[in-house]
């Protein structure tokens, strides 16, 4: 979320939350179902890139400088042509996780915190975080699609989640699933995203979306038929198609749409696990995250560090919620 509001809004909340009278007057959703993240494009920061905070928020030498990322998670990124030899290309990702719990954080400057709204994405892209950058390895178009979780105590609590998919540059906003996608915590779900080449003579791209829900109480997907499954078929100019130089598993703090400057946190999703985590190659085969680079979301403002990501096996991308270098 937008840090620059953050940290005022919190001080100004927390201050005033043992009286719900005195809470200061912000817009509040229609109803539940309402809550939606924005989901803008934006890139991983490079490894060198601080914000410097102001000497009034930052209480030690150790704490003036902050890696500021709103991303955590792994990005695999094959070689460009002229290191690539093979001239490989990243056709499809994949990954299967259980959908955590949204809560406050435990501890933090956005803990126990009534007043503000708690969220965090969950999302598996191509391409997706690239666009962003410059220079960028990719001129196509991007692809991602995942779950939203939220936490709002105005509404009671833990409130419903949002499937959804994107596809830039043809999609502004993300957008829910044809017909619905029932998801709620606990919840063992597979995403498959993969580019399917030209079609139509060539003058277009097929790119898929395709999620299962195998409910609740599963520990795997092997033989077991999904509760719900949902396909989406997109179909961009073949000069937009996915260049398939990048894949990524991400958890991210995304802002309120249509309410940017509202103070919404990371949420305690307490740890995510993208299981079966890998891609295809455009000549058939399979590879796993062997050379992905780990990020963390890092947002002083809300406590520094929020997650802590690791690469398992090479097939699983866990972060676990976190707060500061505990």
């Amino acid at each position: 979320m937008r840090p620059t509001t953050l940290l005022t809004t919190l001080l100004l909340t927390t201050a005033t939350a043992t009286s719900a009278s005195t809470l200061p007057h912000r817009p509040r959703p229609r109803a539940a179902h309402d809550l939606r993240l924005l989901h803008t494009f934006t890139p991983a920061p490079p490894a060198n890139t601080r914000l410097l905070l102001s000497s009034s928020s930052a209480s030690s030498p150790q704490e003036e400088e902050e890696e500021e990322s709103t991303k955590g998670g792994a990005i695999l990124t094959l070689p460009t042509n002229k290191t690539n030899k093979t001239n490989q290309t990243i056709t499809s990702i994949h990954s299967t996780f259980r959908l955590p719990a949204a809560a406050p954080p435990s501890r933090g400057p956005t803990a126990h915190n009534p007043s503000i709204v708690h969220a965090a994405s969950f999302w598996l892209g191509l391409d997706s975080i690239a666009p962003a950058t410059e220079p960028s390895p990719c001129s196509g178009s991007a692809l991602r699609a995942g779950i939203d979780i939220f936490h709002d105590g105005r509404l009671g609590g833990a409130q419903t989640p949002f499937a959804w998919y994107q596809l830039a540059p043809g999609m502004v906003a993300a957008r829910g699933f044809a017909g619905g996608f029932a998801v709620a915590a606990g919840d063992l779900v597979r995403f498959t995203l993969r580019s399917e080449g030209s079609g139509g003579g060539g003058d277009v791209v097929v790119v898929v979306v395709e999620v299962d829900n195998f409910g609740s109480g599963v520990n795997c997907t092997a033989g077991r038929t999904p509760v719900q499954s949902v396909r989406e078929v997109l179909r961009v100019g073949a000069g937009q198609g996915l260049c398939g130089r990048q894949a990524a598993w991400v958890v991210e703090d995304f802002p309120l749409a249509g309410m940017p400057d509202f103070p919404v946190s990371l949420a305690n999703f307490t740890r995510v696990d993208f299981g079966q985590a890998g891609v295809g190659l455009g000549d058939g085969t399979r590879r796993d995250l062997s050379g992905a680079e780990v990020v963390d979301v890092r947002l002083a403002q809300q406590g520094g560090r929020l997650t802590k990501c690791d690469v398992v096996g090479g097939s699983i991308v866990r972060c676990t919620r976190v707060v500061g270098d505990e």
